[in-house]
């Protein structure tokens, strides 16, 4: 009941705040997981918003539910290369916590310019946070460690690097990806594992504009609001009719969790978050999409979370 209870919360609390946000941009469809494709020239604008309900464990200690909130704004200089900025904030409910917390900046690259098996991409990414940052980009190592750990060092900072190796195919509609995920301590070393698994649909495949596309005659499914070349073979997209309407429909499931770390990998979930994250986007006119998840938490150690995600690509 008192989960339930924290989900109707959960919603509800979203739902007041976008009625106050400001409409910015993004990416592929997934929340936490990535794909390969990069469009070159796109400019991207994106403000992700979570309510997050806290796992019984964080609850046992004082915390309550919050809001954080992570702007993004990325652009893509090649087919190849992505290249973003965030910064984050939270704020807590009741107790009049609010908090700036830092910034990423992360970069991924698409190791083929056309289409291969599986696409390999790497992804980096440099975090300069406050320790008690709130948004949950992804998640890894313990939150319970299955053994003794040393006392930690005062540090007023978190600087962490973290490593995505990607690998993600398209099947007609479809698309599969799977991040392993390293959270690499630029200070003592330690690395955390994760991992991110999504499925994607798209639930129409022509999609439409308020504006002139641009599609390729060999792969009639790759668009493109702007002059360019396709993703898939490096054809040169063709200009199709005037249309106006709504766009594409994408329904997206993610897995996502831990893998414990350097000193200790394995499953255990009650040490750990894992999470089940069903989500939908659509894409509406004036190239603005609007994207709701929920990370449900499958363990004791995860928490619950809504998910917003406000985007306009240029």
């Amino acid at each position: 009941m008192k989960r339930k209870k924290y989900l109707i919360q959960n919603i509800a609390g979203i739902a007041a705040f976008i009625l106050f946000s400001a409409i910015c941009t993004a990416q592929e469809g997934y929340v936490t997981t990535y794909g390969h494709e990069v469009e070159k020239g796109e400019t991207e604008f994106m403000l992700m918003i979570d309510h997050t309900s806290p796992s019984k464990i964080d609850r046992k200690e004082g915390q309550r539910n919050f809001l954080s909130q992570m702007p993004k704004i990325g652009f893509n200089p090649t087919n190849q290369l992505e290249v973003e900025l965030m910064v984050e904030a939270f704020q807590e409910f009741g107790t009049g916590i609010s908090k700036f917390t830092g910034f990423r900046f992360e970069t991924r690259y698409r190791l083929f310019k056309k289409e291969v098996f599986l696409n390999p991409t790497i992804y980096f990414e440099f975090e300069d946070l406050d320790p008690e940052t709130r948004f949950k980009m992804e998640t890894s190592g313990w939150l319970v460690p299955p053994y003794e750990v040393e006392p930690e060092s005062e540090y007023e900072r978190e600087k962490i690097l973290e490593s995505r190796f990607i690998l993600s195919q398209n099947i007609g509609n479809c698309n599969i990806a799977l991040n392993w995920i390293n959270e690499t301590d630029t200070r003592t070393g330690a690395t955390p594992f994760g991992y991110s698994i999504g499925a994607m649909y798209k639930l129409n495949s022509h999609p439409e504009h308020d504006g002139d596309i641009y599609s390729c005659p060999m792969h009639p499914d790759v668009v493109s609001d702007k002059p360019g070349e396709c993703t898939k073979c490096g054809m040169k997209l063709t200009k199709k009719n005037h249309k106006k309407g709504l766009m594409v429909s994408t329904l997206t499931f993610e897995f996502l969790g831990a893998l414990g770390d350097n000193k200790k990998m394995g499953i255990v979930p009650w040490r750990q978050e894992h999470y089940f994250q069903p989500g939908i986007m659509m894409h509406l006119p004036n190239g603005l999409m609007l994207s709701t998840a929920f990370a449900i938490g499958l363990t004791d150690a995860s928490d619950d979370l809504v998910r917003i995600m406000l985007m306009k690509m240029f």
